[in-house]
């Protein structure tokens, strides 16, 4: 733990940042209540002749995206942007001469901007919700084991990310611009973990695959508190999920080391 404290000043700056410009935050925040909106018209006129799709009634589905946008923040992490920028324009160079590890200060960075966003965001998805709770008289019960197993699902999901979007980061030592893949690396995650539409709407034979990969655990959270995944094969998942994240970031260290022997930074 003593080791980790040299690093919560970068946490904390960054979720400072996020209040300088939380008017561009805010401003995304709009958009993003507009895009539910919209959401919420589009799955009345797919519920408008069935009660029940695939295991989710309306209400359901709703909660469903409101607790995704919440969880959202701590997998969309900016990694790639980040590292790719950073190589770039040299300064990799200055956080590589320090006695500090790079991908840990780049992670409490990052971890900092999820939790800023998170404490503007709070306020918005209570009011989204109350509202919808009032206008569809939804009915929501959630224990407090479901709370405690979300919760531990997320510090997973954000390594987990964060352990993928470096590991693309990266690639822009080889590659010089990592536009192309940034995009990808983001559509990717969040079709492959049911941010886009809950995996249980997927074809049978696309889901034998992608229970395969690690990535169905982003979206763990708000099924686990929506009791789409008993608790006992919650606690299974959580184990499951811990023992990729080892595997992934072992193996982003092991190439962002090897991948360090390959760089060339002209000024810093």
């Amino acid at each position: 733990m003593k080791r980790l404290k040299k690093y919560w000043p970068f946490m904390r700056a960054s979720i400072m940042q996020m209040f300088i410009y939380r008017g561009t935050i805010w401003l995304w925040l709009i958009v993003d209540v507009f895009q539910f909106a919209m959401m919420v018209f589009l799955w009345k006129a797919v519920y408008q002749n069935n009660d029940v799709i695939n295991g989710f009634a309306f209400t359901e589905m709703l909660l469903y995206y409101l607790l995704t946008n919440l969880f959202f923040v701590f997998s969309d992490v900016e990694a790639i942007y980040a590292v790719a920028e950073e190589i770039r324009e040299g300064r990799i160079s200055l956080y590589l001469t320090k006695p500090i590890s790079y991908r840990l200060r780049l992670y409490f960075e990052l971890l900092g901007r999820s939790l800023g966003i998170l404490i503007l965001l709070i306020p918005v998805v209570f009011l989204t919700g109350f509202t919808l709770f009032l206008i569809f008289d939804i009915v929501w019960i959630v224990t407090l084991e479901q709370i405690l197993i979300a919760v531990l699902y997320v510090p997973l999901v954000f390594t987990l990310v964060f352990s993928f979007s470096f590991l693309f980061g990266t690639f822009s030592i080889y590659t010089t611009n990592v536009f192309g893949i940034s995009i990808f690396a983001s559509v990717f995650i969040r079709a492959v973990s049911g941010q886009l539409i809950p995996l249980a709407f997927y074809p049978d034979s696309l889901l034998s695959v992608l229970n395969l990969l690690p990535f169905r655990f982003v979206s763990y959270p708000p099924l686990v508190l929506l009791g789409k995944v008993a608790t006992a094969d919650a606690w299974i998942g959580l184990a499951t999920l811990a023992a990729w994240v080892l595997l992934f970031v072992g193996g982003t260290a092991l190439w962002f080391r090897a991948s360090l022997k390959k760089m060339v930074v002209f000024g810093g």
